[in-house]
């Protein structure tokens, strides 16, 4: 099984991309399903078909797409709990709408996400899953759920050491069948062993590969750094950077002239940014790319004679460890053997000179506070070593 997880800031045209790959991909003969777990569905608009909650056939009856409701999985797995807890705050005074959002634990509709997508992975009906995920920040939260395990089971499951008991002697009372922690318990522990799980798969390059997706503007530069930064953190391989709605050399009206001036900035800060992983530029074509026929055609240009299920770098171009009390960035460099190292910090933004290599990475929020200590090359890698900073005296 091969899965691609398509992410990007919201509107660069991910869903587009994600619906030609695995349109590629079914065409090359492999069971292929299509999945979108973004809140504003828009896979079904792109493939040009009606989708709901469970798989259907697309084209070729090897493509298969759906659209994923959080809140039927949801009702799948915490429906019951739910209407009891809910219950019980009514009766408390809190009304219904607040109750009904009280009783959803934080994060639960996307652990529920996750787990729908481990099914996938494993089901033996599919022999490559593409993802559609929800717009950057909101996909970081999902693929960093398995990391919320430990918050968890210590806030969570400790339930009856506060409201628990107040809920539950009155639920016992009030409804025919009892609820217990320990059925909250089980409920809770079930989910994150499946979520566990997934992260196997998730962080196995040979298995998962991040796909990002952006536009060659400013914002959309800055956002993916920063889904770069999280998806490495979160031990994900990003494969590949598609540059979506690139203005072809084809457009000379003297309108354009600026816009193609920007574009071409950025186009070159991008394939700076995320060398040496490649940089796929996807020209804008002359219309909406919609249905089937329009996406096939899409993908054609995309990859070419290149397998769109296949990885497409073999390079880990980002990762961050511990050594000792010191947490490491380790970043890949290429043409760089020896140096001095000039850094930078400005709040969660670390800004690298080594040569003629130049580099700004968005840090994540944890090292946000933290300070250099030193840097040097090693097999390749430039590593960065970060201390906390000296408390001041009172």
């Amino acid at each position: 099984m091969r899965a691609i997880l398509y992410t990007g800031k919201g509107g660069v045209g991910k869903t587009t991309l994600a619906a030609a790959t695995a349109l590629g991909s079914s065409d090359l003969g492999r069971r292929t399903l299509v999945i979108s777990t973004d809140i504003a569905h828009s896979l079904a608009d792109a493939l040009a078909v009606s989708l709901g909650n469970e798989p259907q056939a697309v084209d070729n009856g090897l493509l298969q797409a759906c659209e994923l409701d959080t809140g039927a999985e949801l009702e799948r797995y915490w429906g019951g709990i739910k209407r009891r807890i809910a219950a019980v705050l009514q009766e408390r005074g809190v009304q219904a709408p607040v109750a009904g959002e009280l009783a959803v634990l934080p994060g639960l509709d996307e652990i529920l996400a996750l787990v729908r997508i481990k099914q996938y992975l494993e089901s033996d009906a599919y022999d490559v899953l593409v993802i559609d995920s929800a717009p950057t920040g909101a996909a970081m939260r999902l693929l960093g759920a398995p990391d919320l395990q430990r918050w968890y089971t210590q806030n969570l499951l400790g339930i009856s050491k506060g409201l628990g008991r107040l809920l539950l002697p009155a639920l016992r009372s009030a409804v025919k069948l009892p609820i217990s922690e320990a059925a909250i318990q089980a409920q809770l522990e079930g989910l994150f062993e499946e979520v566990r799980a997934l992260r196997e798969l998730l962080t196995d390059a040979e298995v998962t590969s991040v796909r990002l997706v952006l536009n060659p503007d400013h914002m959309s530069l800055q956002e993916t750094q920063r889904a770069h930064t999280y998806m490495s953190l979160f031990g994900l391989s990003v494969d590949a950077v598609l540059v979506n709605r690139v203005l072809p050399e084809a457009v000379t009206d003297p309108f354009f002239t600026q816009w193609k001036a920007d574009q071409a900035h950025y186009l070159e800060q991008i394939h700076a940014t995320f060398e040496p992983l490649p940089v796929l530029e996807v020209p804008l074509g002359r219309q909406e790319v919609v249905g089937v026929p329009a996406l096939r055609q899409l993908a054609g240009e995309l990859f070419a004679d290149r397998d769109p299920a296949a990885r497409l770098s073999q390079v880990q171009t980002l990762r961050f460890y511990a050594e000792g009390t010191r947490q490491v960035l380790a970043l890949r460099v290429s043409g760089v053997s020896t140096g001095a190292v000039s850094l930078e910090k400005q709040g969660n933004l670390l800004r690298i000179r080594l040569g003629q290599f130049r580099r700004s990475i968005i840090l994540p929020d944890y090292m946000a506070g933290l300070q250099p200590s030193w840097a040097r090359l090693s097999d390749g890698e430039l590593q960065v070593a970060f201390h906390e900073p000296a408390t001041p005296p009172v």
